[in-house]
């Protein structure tokens, strides 16, 4: 055998149907990544007991937890079984909204240590804690999504039957070249964006059990999305309406070829305690406003994707 190394991983995963179990003979989809990934978070506690001899007694395990990101530069179809995963939601006619069915999946990472060996780390249970995307001028747009796990297991083969689909091969989208429709409305003069981030956040939570090193399942809170808009400053528009405590509507387009593109539409936002940064003598003014997405009615969401785009 030799050394692993890191060029050599593969990140797999599968939807599962029963949370925690894999799949039998599992299709597994190959997913790209640029770096991250969960790991096991052993919690362990320090006997008390008193000795004569002040040695300590025993080091004890009390329970395991599986958490983690990992990172991504967004490609088109890369994403859309964990963005189901994010909102738990489905895609219905290339359109997915927050919803309230939650998902799990397997993820397995393998590692070649040579000679036609290989170490598979399998996470069941997993769902999505969080997603973000980063989109900033001249840079690819990147992201993360933020697993929670119930346990790993270790393996020398792959699960009986498994197959694996190649990875995609859909370019990667940058912000200077495949943004398009960038607008929020509510804003008289259109902003001049230089970055623009947005978090999905799911709340999740253990539920650890009497009799047992892993959690049950996860408990999960309130659909939180947020972000923060990045703008030049040109006119007292955008400004104004973080003092009045106004809101709008963001939506864009991502994507390098028809029909490869998604819609991202979060249909009323809150401008939140923004502020302007006038900076020094040779920096441009600036104006950062974090916001909030809200449920809108028309909608009947907070967030909206739209795939399959021209």
């Amino acid at each position: 055998m030799t050394i692993a190394s890191g060029s050599t991983r593969r990140i797999a995963y599968v939807p599962e149907t029963v949370f925690g179990t894999t799949p039998a003979t599992p299709s597994f989809k190959t997913f790209r990544a640029t770096g991250g990934g969960p790991r096991t978070n052993k919690t362990t506690g320090t006997s008390d007991e008193i000795q004569a001899d002040r040695n300590v007694r025993d080091e004890f395990q009390l329970g395991q937890d599986v958490a983690g990101a990992y990172n991504f530069e967004l490609a088109y179809g890369n994403l859309d079984d964990l963005l189901e995963g994010v909102l738990f939601g489905a895609w219905a006619t290339d359109v997915l909204k927050n919803g309230v069915t939650a998902k799990s999946f397997t993820f397995e990472e393998t590692v070649d240590l040579g000679g036609g060996n290989k170490s598979f780390s399998r996470f069941d249970g997993c769902m999505v804690s969080m997603l973000s995307l980063a989109i900033a001028s001249r840079a690819a747009i990147t992201g993360s999504v933020t697993l929670m796990g119930q346990q790993e297991a270790l393996d020398t083969a792959i699960v009986t039957g498994a197959t694996y689909a190649a990875p995609g091969t859909t370019p990667i989208s940058t912000a200077s070249a495949n943004v398009a429709a960038l607008t929020v409305t509510g804003i008289a003069t259109p902003p001049k964006v230089r970055s623009l981030n947005i978090e999905i956040n799911n709340n999740l939570r253990t539920r650890p059990l009497v009799g047992s090193l892993f959690t049950d399942s996860f408990g999960y809170g309130r659909c939180e999305v947020t972000g923060t808009l990045e703008c030049y400053f040109e006119t007292n528009d955008l400004y104004q309406k973080v003092l009045d405590h106004g809101s709008g509507a963001l939506s864009f387009t991502v994507g390098n070829a028809p029909n490869k593109k998604y819609t991202f539409s979060l249909p009323k936002i809150i401008f939140g305690n923004g502020e302007r940064r006038p900076g020094g003598n040779n920096d441009d003014v600036m104006v950062s406003i974090p916001f909030r997405a809200v449920y809108d009615d028309t909608s009947a969401a907070t967030i909206v994707l739209t795939r399959n785009v021209a």
